[in-house]
């Protein structure tokens, strides 16, 4: 084989080594239960925009952070509401990490469905509620994130952000 076709067979088959060990990689580093009930979060909460004429929304980093702080809070201190005991509610902890606001809004759930079925639920109660509704379709919001914790006496408490600056 002359050098010329090694080094096309080689270039041939780098993309196909990197997608296997992008596959290696997600399966050696499964996701926590947590983390996979925020991922279905964000399809079931995207299909409700996208039915009601919506663009989805963008999972965004930040906002993951501030939603996990406040499922966090909530499970260990074992408390359910949108103002904290310490008073420092999700636009306090967005303004205390960084995080950009224009438009911004807030869901909380908790549940004790077991992991195969506790995202989907949060996600059908925010969807059947008016008020969680209302955020879940503002036209303004263009970004979101979701915080899950699970709390000692089993509760699975959610959060999620959302945020935006489009106009309507």
């Amino acid at each position: 084989m002359t050098r010329i076709r090694r080094i096309r067979r080689i270039r041939l088959a780098l993309p196909l080594l990197a997608l296997l060990l992008l596959g290696g990689l997600a399966v050696f580093t499964a996701c926590t239960p947590e983390a996979n009930a925020e991922l279905k979060t964000y399809s079931g909460i995207n299909a409700i925009r996208v039915k009601n004429g919506l663009p989805p929304l963008t999972p965004d980093a930040a906002l993951v952070n501030v939603a996990r702080i406040r499922s966090r809070d909530m499970a260990a201190n074992n408390y359910f509401g949108h103002v904290p005991p310490n008073g420092c509610n999700y636009v306090c902890l967005m303004d205390q990490n960084g995080v950009a606001r224009a438009w911004a809004g807030e869901n909380i759930a908790w549940n004790t469905y077991d992991w195969a079925q506790t995202a989907d639920v949060a996600v059908q109660m925010w969807g059947t509620s008016p008020p969680h509704l209302e955020n879940i379709l503002n036209c303004h919001y263009t970004r979101f994130g979701t915080g899950v914790a699970k709390a000692a006496d089993g509760k699975v408490y959610y959060t999620m952000i959302f945020e935006g600056n489009r106009a309507c």
